[in-house]
C-alpha cells in the first residue's frame, strides 16, 4: 500500500469533519510543530502528476495529545524527557538539541518586509519602516521601537538570556500580532 494518499482519499477523511474548523499540518516527529496549510496545487510529481498542499508557516508547538495520537513522542515521555519531566538538560522536550534563539527568530524569518541581519555575535532584526528592531545575543533579547528610522526611543524591552526563549517568542507574538495569511 503505497504512503501517499490521492486526493479522494483525503477527500474522504475530510468530509466527516467539522467544516468550520481550522486545518493544520502536523510536522516531524523530531520537531513537534503545528503548520499553516498554504496553496493548494498540481505539479509533476516524480511518478506522474501529484496534489502538492504546501506549508504557510509555524502556528505553535503541536498539543501533546495530537502528538501522542499520532505515536511521536512515546520514546521521549518514557524516558522523562516530557514537558512536565524535562530532559536531562532541563530544556522542554520541544526545545531539545534546537538552538533556543530559533523559537524566536523563525518569527521573524516568515514576516514580510522584515530584515535580518546575522552574525556570530548577535541577530538584528527590522521591522518594515525600521520602527522596530529586535536584537539577539548571547547576553539576551532587546526590542527597541522608534516613531521614525532613527528618531528617539519610545519604548525598549531587554531581556536577559535566562528568560526562557518561550517566554520571549510569547512577548514577541503579542507584539507582532498573527501571521500574515497569503
Amino acid at each position: 500500500m503505497s504512503r501517499l494518499p490521492t486526493v479522494g482519499q483525503l477527500i474522504h477523511q475530510l468530509q466527516t469533519l467539522d467544516p468550520d474548523r481550522p486545518a493544520l499540518l502536523a510536522i516531524n516527529p523530531d520537531w513537534p510543530f503545528a503548520h499553516i496549510i498554504g496553496r493548494i496545487l498540481e505539479g509533476e510529481g516524480d511518478s506522474g502528476p501529484a496534489v502538492y498542499i504546501a506549508e504557510d508557516g509555524q502556528h505553535g508547538y503541536l498539543p501533546r495529545s495530537v502528538a501522542d495520537a499520532l505515536g511521536w513522542h512515546e520514546e521521549n515521555w518514557d524516558a522523562g524527557l516530557h514537558p512536565a519531566a524535562g530532559g536531562d538538560d532541563q530544556e522542554p522536550w520541544y526545545l531539545d538539541g534546537q538552538d533556543a534563539a530559533y523559537v524566536v527568530t523563525e518569527l521573524f524569518h516568515h514576516r514580510p518586509g522584515w530584515t535580518a541581519y546575522d552574525t556570530d555575535v548577535e541577530g538584528v532584526y527590522t521591522a518594515p519602516g525600521s520602527h522596530l528592531t529586535v536584537r539577539c545575543a548571547d547576553s539576551g533579547w532587546s526590542f527597541e521601537a522608534r516613531r521614525t528610522p532613527g528618531g528617539e526611543e519610545v519604548w525598549h524591552a531587554d531581556f536577559d538570556a535566562a528568560v526562557p526563549p518561550t517566554a520571549i517568542k510569547a512577548f514577541a507574538t503579542a507584539l507582532l500580532g498573527p501571521e500574515p495569511t497569503v
